[in-house]
């Protein structure tokens, strides 16, 4: 297989939309695909280079995470390539690149295999140092300035006053929901990705009322204020002011890495952020690829990819950039164009701890802390969290939302529970 061959198979009838890469390599995608899932078919991996040490970067985690998937689109630095959804004539660049094709900075590689210690590199004599902090400067950075000013969309503001906001559609959110509805409760039920990418998730829609692609920004509690703002394409934004009397917190968990020799590489990605852009798209994998994991939740990710899964404790090394294939510490190699890491997720605690919940370390990541009903913090609204932002669960986070769901209902209707401010 061949550096640019199709790494996906695909068996729908969605219509076929095509994207420039590069300035001019078209790229075939089928409507309703991500940029990133679109590059990842043709093989264009390699997407962008680190703003410090210029290394070759790609996408990772596939789910609007980490940030290593950005582009330039339609001359609009720092576009998400794994949220944003392909259209015809779309004009994709890498960022971060001196040339178009083979990057020269690729020799700081070469001619420093011992790494850089950049507080001693040129530091004398004065001069050469001075020239030095002005390359670097120029070459750091996400992007450069866009091609030509935007014109300014058309912006609403719209006030809520809801009963309970719930943060998060994954399945504790979605159970939440389902059962502060069904106790006939105003609900504002928001998350930051679309529809298609939720779907994925969880393989069934089940999001009548959403609020989707709107992300929580801020949390104020001297204002008694959550602050979200509504992107669209093609629709001016809508910035949210939303005073709860209850604020269900149920982010999730991200994808973290998993530490072994060149684990950045283009071409190292999330399994489960894979495993969902291939069901948005209905592809299966056609390249060669294997999943690095242990336990349960490695093991079902890689039957969902139907590619062998590999102890952590038995890799000596990923190689090739774009990856080629997984060293062994037995001396063999597996081949791979695509390595998918299958780590436990960690906690998305950020949001709920502006918010003033605690945290504490769950041994993947930083776990919210609440009390048995699920109640985490106390304000101008009560914030209860659910699901994996208080530690991985998988299915399980579905009864928990329930369960927190429930507990919230009978805490604001007993007069001796605790509520928010007046």
């Amino acid at each position: 297989m061949s550096r640019y061959d199709p790494l996906l198979s695909r068996t729908d009838e969605r219509p076929d939309v095509s994207l420039r890469w590069d300035r001019d390599r078209p790229v075939a995608a089928r409507r309703g695909d991500t940029v990133s899932l679109a590059l990842l078919d043709a093989g264009a991996l390699e997407t962008s280079r680190s703003a410090k040490y210029r290394r070759p970067r790609g996408a990772f985690c596939l789910r609007g995470d980490c940030g290593t998937c950005l582009v330039r689109i339609d001359g609009l630095p720092n576009r998400r390539a794994c949220t944003t959804v392909v259209r015809d004539g779309l004009q994709v660049q890498p960022q971060n690149r001196l040339v178009s094709g083979p990057d020269p900075s690729a020799l700081i590689d070469t001619m420093m295999r011992g790494d850089m210690d950049h507080h001693h590199f040129m530091v004398r004599p004065r001069v050469v140092n001075q020239i030095m902090q002005g390359v670097a400067r120029n070459l750091t950075g996400l992007g450069t300035l866009p091609d030509r000013a935007e014109p300014d969309a058309p912006a609403r503001h719209e006030e809520h006053h809801p009963d309970v906001l719930v943060v998060g559609a994954g399945l504790a959110g979605r159970a939440a929901v389902e059962v502060l509805r069904a106790a006939g409760r105003e609900v504002l039920w928001i998350d930051r990705l679309d529809r298609a990418g939720l779907v994925a998730q969880n393989d069934d829609d089940g999001l009548d009322g959403l609020c989707d692609q709107t992300g929580v920004f801020g949390v104020y509690p001297p204002e008694r204020l959550w602050a979200a703002v509504t992107e669209r394409p093609g629709e001016g934004a809508v910035l949210r002011s939303i005073a709860p009397r209850h604020v269900v917190v149920a982010t999730g968990a991200r994808d973290p890495t998993i530490p072994l020799p060149n684990n950045d590489r283009p071409g190292v990605v999330s399994a489960r952020g894979l495993v969902e852009q291939l069901r948005r798209s209905g592809a299966r994998l056609r390249a060669p690829a294997v999943v690095i994991g242990a336990g349960a939740h490695a093991q079902a990710l890689a039957r969902a990819l139907d590619r062998p899964c590999i102890d952590p404790a038995a890799v000596e090394r990923i190689e090739g950039s774009p990856v080629e294939a997984v060293r062994m510490r037995d001396g063999s190699a597996c081949e791979a164009r695509l390595v998918a890491l299958a780590a436990p997720p960690a906690p998305a605690y950020e949001l709920v701890r502006q918010a003033g919940a605690s945290v504490r370390w769950d041994g993947h990541g930083f776990a919210i802390v609440r009390d048995q009903a699920g109640r985490c913090a106390l304000g101008p609204w009560t914030v209860w969290a659910a699901g994996d932002v208080c530690g991985h669960q998988g299915l399980a986070a579905g009864d928990d939302g329930r369960r927190v769901a429930q507990a919230l209902l009978a805490a604001s209707s007993s007069s001796s529970a605790l509520s928010p401010t007046p």
